[in-house]
């Protein structure tokens, strides 16, 4: 009987190469449990400030809010248990947090990236707390740590605690009004207190002068601003300031002084 050299060769050679793969997938699966069964080494937080405002995160704070969530230190966790989702959940619902993520490098180093809340007006209600306001009417607890000028808002305005449809909608006007004066560089500087009437109307108070701003309702917000802006520059500039006691812009392309 004849034997085929070529097909023994062929057959031992695809018996090689099976049994690499096979050793290659035992070494690859034996290596990611072996890193799964390793410690934590530790964590590494970035704040990542890209608009580079004054905002409320602080590492060390937000190093002690991982510890409390943890209830145990980092160190004592394997990369396989350690409670990623959790803490990633938490971190995002933190009210000086707009976007947190979280990945645990091959090594077991947690590492934490978080972009800041950034508050837009402080709050004063008659009878709560006070507290912070983002853009988009979002409550952020105040911080004695840090020195904002914002401006502050008072009058007929939501309890810290309220969870009524209409405050909600209000503390979204709020935030909202609070970006639209932010865009310009003289409303900011302008603008010192905003007053909520008790119909839920908007007054602003000037850093500057005697005078009222009755903006009215939410309703087109954007361009009554734009108008008291002009108003100011063509107006204000040539009567000087404390001329007026109120200027009303509530009506739709009327500016009364």
């Amino acid at each position: 009987m004849k034997i085929n050299t070529k097909h023994i060769v062929k057959l031992f050679t695809g018996m090689a190469v099976l049994s690499a793969w096979v050793c290659l997938v035992w070494l690859l699966i034996a290596s990611t449990g072996f890193q799964k069964d390793r410690m934590m080494l530790g964590w590494e937080i970035e704040i990542l400030n890209s608009e580079n405002r004054v905002h409320l995160l602080e590492e060390g704070k937000l190093s002690d809010f991982i510890h409390e969530l943890l209830n145990d230190s980092v160190y004592t966790y394997k990369i396989s248990e350690f409670p990623v989702g959790m803490l990633n959940t938490k971190l995002n619902d933190h009210p000086y947090v707009a976007e947190a993520r979280i990945f645990v490098s091959k090594t077991g180093l947690l590492k934490v990236e978080c972009l800041p809340n950034y508050p837009a007006a402080r709050v004063i209600p008659a009878r709560s707390e006070s507290y912070f306001v983002d853009y988009y009417g979002n409550i952020m607890p105040l911080s004695e740590d840090v020195q904002l000028r914002l401006p502050v808002v008072r009058g007929r305005v939501p309890d810290i605690n309220s969870e009524r449809e209409e405050d909600i909608l209000k503390l979204e006007e709020i935030g909202a009004l609070a970006r639209i004066i932010g865009k310009s560089e003289f409303m900011t500087v302008l603008t010192d207190q905003i007053l909520i009437t008790a119909l839920g109307d908007f007054v602003l108070i000037p850093s500057v002068g005697s005078e009222k701003i009755e903006l009215g309702s939410f309703e087109r917000m954007e361009d009554k601003i734009m108008d008291t802006e002009e108003f100011y520059s063509q107006v204000v500039a040539q009567t000087g300031w404390n001329v007026y006691e109120k200027i009303s812009l509530k009506y739709e392309g009327q500016v009364v002084a």
